[in-house]
């Protein structure tokens, strides 16, 4: 009986919903049945790979009206006022997912208040940051990509200005499903693809791509998931083989410099109460991007490029990942939280969802003036990596909401020229020629990757790092007095040190210990990090 129902749903989900209807317990939520029943259908992995696929690739351009589509979505605004709409339109036709739309010819004058329900209406785009390869992944291979023009509708509300996406007006129904999504949670929606204006009752409006939700699925905390610890593999080869690759492809042979990009690129918020956030880093003696020199007259010239070969890595190894070219014009232009206008958010390139890594690139700046807004921009970003909060912007008011970014500084200086991170880490490249810098500015096309199942397991290690937790076990217990008193010790020789080193160090080893997949920390996984972070130190004190 489900594969009928499949075949239904995916041919024809009007009809599907108007069959519910005319069967259904008048006594019943039949919301809630709608819910029920396409969950149901599209329970099963093999089922939901079959619903046609939002995104660029298939936009909403390339389907025909009232199509069952999913969208893996980020929520980027909740604010749009909710809606109401009649549940019975005439004798036994619902209303609702659009179907109010298509029969309001029908409706009596005589309206009966006792049918009026409340649909919640939010804004909702392509993940930003999301990797090639975690898209691939999630999106299954029963769809084939159709090329076609992206949605260009209201572009302001996409954190990246002028990258290609999807935006969608998305209605839910269900309450219960409304309630839990935030600003810059992931979620896939399948429903009923229509165009509808952005208000009902505003014939003026233009029509936008308009989702009516008939169930979706919250990503709590990673749309991708990988098993922690891996016990079944040598992680801690493999994860010297990833430091030697992330090394040699994008950080000029340095594995110390690599070894902090791994740590980094695995913390998380552990706790807002009290606050366990991810130790901000600054890669410093970054070289900045090389001025191209000319080309004989035979050869074409290769085309500059500003962004580093660690951002294209990053890409081949994280879910989620952004890169943030730092530039005068960039801050003075470019909003990075987001602002409320005429009762419409804008987006921030700082709104991303939670998980992500980000790379700020100080090689771009050049001498100018910061007007307001730069100024504003550079408290923003420094706020996002002190308390892991971002603040929206509304005519009256603003209110901060979590964040849960990692933030990498490249920058040329011994330190980075706007912000002040939690770590810092000298970059020492084999070689500073010409020829080597340029290799940190490699484009993506040009990466050397590893073989296929060698990346996979580096990606398996990071993710399931990602999601992992590290416990205080009885090993660590006995010895956390000898951490204290080594502490202690460290004091007396050197009144510099402070409790914030402690909390530091022991940062620095939960982070160690999660990228050896390790479920306790342990006294020697704290020796090991504490010998990692006095290399760094000590390079610290020699740049």
């Amino acid at each position: 009986m489900v594969s009928a129902y499949l075949a239904d749903a995916l041919r024809d989900p009007t009809s599907e919903i108007k069959e519910l209807y005319a069967t259904h317990d008048p006594s019943k939520d039949f919301v809630q049945l709608v819910v029920n029943h396409f969950s149901k259908v599209f329970s099963s992995d093999a089922a939901f790979e079959e619903i046609p696929i939002l995104r660029v690739q298939n936009s909403p351009l390339s389907y025909r009206d009232r199509s069952l589509v999913r969208f893996r979505a980020m929520v980027q605004d909740t604010s749009p006022s909710s809606e109401m709409y009649l549940q019975r339109i005439g004798e036994g036709t619902p209303g609702g997912w659009g179907i109010h739309a298509e029969a309001h010819t029908a409706a009596s004058s005589a309206i009966n208040y006792s049918d009026l329900r409340e649909c919640n209406v939010l804004w909702a785009v392509s993940v930003p940051g999301e990797s090639h390869w975690c898209s691939e992944e999630l999106d299954g291979v029963a769809q084939e990509a159709t090329p076609s023009l992206p949605s260009t509708d209201r572009a302001h509300k996409y954190p990246t200005p002028g990258s290609t996406h999807v935006g969608v007006q998305v209605k839910i129904y269900d309450n219960s499903c409304a309630e839990k999504l935030r600003s810059t949670d992931i979620a896939t929606f399948v429903g009923i693809l229509t165009r509808e204006p952005l208000a009902l009752d505003d014939e003026s409006s233009s029509e936008v791509p308009t989702l009516h939700v008939l169930f979706a699925r919250i990503h709590d905390k990673a749309s991708l998931s990988r098993p922690y610890p891996q016990a079944s593999v040598d992680i801690p080869t493999i994860r010297s083989e990833l430091i030697d690759w992330i090394a040699e492809e994008s950080l000029g042979s340095d594995r110390e410099a690599a070894e902090w990009v791994l740590l980094a690129s695995i913390a998380r918020v552990e706790s807002r109460n009290p606050p366990l956030l991810p130790p901000s880093i600054t890669l410093s003696h970054f070289p900045s991007p090389p001025i191209p020199s000319s080309a004989p007259s035979n050869e074409a010239p290769l085309p500059p490029t500003d962004s580093p070969t660690l951002s294209h890595v990053l890409s081949q190894l994280l879910p989620l990942s952004s890169t943030l070219p730092l530039s005068l014009e960039l801050f003075n232009k470019v909003p990075f939280a987001p602002e409320s206008k005429d009762e419409d958010l804008h987006s921030g390139v700082l709104q991303l969802p939670k998980g992500s890594v980000l790379l700020v690139t100080e090689g771009g700046i050049r001498e100018g003036k910061l007007v307001e807004r730069g100024l504003t921009n550079i408290g923003v970003l420094q706020e996002v990596m002190t308390s892991q909060s971002l603040a929206y912007v509304f005519p009256f008011s603003r209110f901060s909401f979590p964040t849960d970014i990692e933030c990498i500084i490249l920058t040329e200086g011994k330190k980075s020229t706007f912000f002040k991170t939690d770590l810092s880490v000298p970059f020492r490249p084999n070689s500073n020629s010409p020829e080597d810098v340029s290799r940190l500015y490699k484009g993506p096309d040009t990466i050397s990757l590893p073989a296929p199942e060698k990346l996979a397991a580096f990606r398996s290690l990071i993710v399931g790092a990602q999601q992992g937790k590290v416990r205080v076990g009885k090993e660590t217990s006995e010895g956390m007095q000898y951490i204290q008193q080594e502490f202690v010790r460290d004091r007396q020789q050197d009144q510099s040190v402070t409790s914030d080193d402690l909390i530091r160090r022991m940062t620095v080893a939960k982070l160690y210990a999660l990228s050896l997949h390790e479920e306790e920390l342990t006294v020697d996984t704290w020796e090991r990090a504490k010998a990692c972070d006095e290399r760094r130190k000590a390079r610290v004190n020699a740049a």
